[in-house]
């Protein structure tokens, strides 16, 4: 129970009602004078308080429960994977041939990494180390492009056998909008981030291509405009980009059919720089993709909680 009062506090404090009337942390909206209206809210707030509490102990606890678990058996099946391997993926990658890469990863999975801690692990190191090559000159843009694609052909060969553990999907699933900031270029991380989410029985739309132009309007901004969207996703990889996210979100929120969208953002920049997620207009980050999808759906279940 101590549990459940914690979460229920911690999830509490960070929602915020709209037009900015907090009732987590028991601070009433201004305007109520009557004796009789404070008890009518009084009353709304701990009804709100137990549901919530309820939400928690069913279904957000035992969600954890079972992602912890999974958790702990993707890191240890990702520490079969060393150093080596990865310098070993990067210079197939980088090599002549085609099917080099996915052969190595083929050789993973005998040992015993599973798809998750693959995604998770020498998957994304390798994408890092190949935009590392090409920041420091060491690679030129074809070379590094060919080889993201090979990784991309590697992430796809992986999806049937990561997805076979699925969940069934609902009649009506939560759908996520995922798109990499304006003119960003890296986009492995959402292919990868896309297939979470459809494991997890998220409808999921958009993809690797870019959510605008460099300047101009916001082509997410269009869709939200005409498709329910219950959390928007946008990765960002370079500082330069900051500012052309801020206005993209600001006109994804403005065009949005759902007035309670989230959104999420993803990138190593926001690990570093976590006062950027304010900044740029997002609700949250997540340090990965297992991570995002939990925080995900807690942002949801909260939504419904205090409803």
């Amino acid at each position: 129970m101590a549990v459940v009062e914690q979460v229920t506090n911690s999830i509490g404090q960070s929602y915020t009602e709209p037009y900015g009337q907090s009732w987590a942390d028991g601070r009433e909206p201004e305007g109520l004078q009557s004796d009789n209206d404070q008890r009518t809210m009084f009353t709304a707030r701990s009804r709100r308080v137990a549901l919530l509490s309820r939400v928690v102990e069913k279904e957000i606890l035992p969600r954890l429960a079972v992602s912890r678990a999974s958790a702990g058996a993707d890191t240890a099946a990702a520490h079969m994977t060393t150093e080596s391997d990865t310098i070993e993926l990067v210079r197939l990658l980088l090599g002549d041939e085609d099917d080099g890469a996915g052969t190595f990863i083929h050789l993973l999975e005998l040992r015993g990494a599973t798809p998750s801690s693959l995604y998770l692990g020498i998957v994304t190191d390798a994408a890092r180390r190949l935009g590392q090559l090409w920041e420091d000159d060491r690679c030129d843009f074809a070379r590094v492009t060919i080889s993201l694609g090979r990784l991309q052909q590697v992430v796809r060969a992986l999806s049937p056998r990561f997805q076979a553990a699925a969940v069934t999907p609902s009649t009506h699933p939560d759908t996520i909008l995922l798109l990499p900031a304006p003119a960003e270029q890296h986009t492995l991380g959402l292919v990868i981030l896309s297939e979470f989410f459809l494991r997890e029985g998220w409808h999921v739309i958009g993809g690797p291509v870019s959510a605008g132009p460099v300047s101009g309007g916001c082509d997410a901004a269009a869709t939200v405009g005409r498709t329910w969207v219950d959390v928007a996703g946008f990765s960002l990889g370079s500082a330069s980009r900051v500012e052309g996210l801020t206005a993209c979100i600001s006109s994804v929120r403005k065009a949005s059919k759902n007035r309670y969208l989230f959104v999420m953002v993803g990138g190593p920049l926001f690990l570093e720089h976590p006062e950027l997620v304010a900044r740029v207009g997002a609700d949250t980050t997540a340090r990965d993709a297992t991570a995002a999808v939990r925080q995900a759906r807690g942002l949801l279940t909260m939504r419904a909680a205090a409803e």
